[in-house]
């Protein structure tokens, strides 16, 4: 099984790497980590300890929960969990720890990524992907169908999905 992380501003136009990053995978299974960084303020240490919630939970609208529960749903072979994850902090040796701690496998964000901050403490995770020393995926294909014709098989064979 592959743990896979995906940036994420929790749009659900977001959720459409979520779907194509499962199309890719070609029935491996996976875990994805739905990631957002915010940078660390003066103040974050005494948010921190003292139980407030955390800077995105206004953003996890039941929308945006119930496409992660369709996604999982319609991909069920394929997606055992999806999981939301953030990092306080912009640094490449605290995002390596973030990787060991959630034993992230693959990270997957297209060289077409368009960061999206959520709020003014919003880090663009670019960067930290390819510092990580992680797979990063730029590139997503979608995986082949079966095409279930009276066709003669070279023509099926000839059948490709781009």
């Amino acid at each position: 099984m592959r743990n896979v992380l995906i940036p994420t501003d929790f749009s659900i136009e977001s959720l459409n790497l979520v779907e194509r990053a499962v199309a890719a995978l070609d029935d491996q299974t996976a875990n994805i980590i739905l990631f957002h960084a915010f940078d660390m303020n003066i103040n974050a240490p005494d948010r921190l300890g003292n139980g407030t919630r955390v800077p995105y939970a206004h953003l996890l609208t039941d929308e945006f929960r119930n496409a992660c529960k369709r996604i999982k749903t319609s991909n069920a072979r394929v997606v055992q969990n999806i999981h939301v994850r953030h990092l306080y902090g912009s640094t490449v040796p605290l995002f390596r720890n973030f990787i060991d701690a959630n034993d992230i496998d693959m990270i997957v964000c297209p060289d077409h990524f368009v960061f999206n901050p959520v709020t003014s403490q919003s880090v663009n995770p670019v960067k930290l992907f390819k510092k990580s020393g992680i797979p990063v995926i730029t590139e997503l294909a979608r995986r082949r169908t079966v095409v279930h014709s009276a066709a003669p098989l070279a023509e099926a064979v000839a059948v490709l999905i781009n």
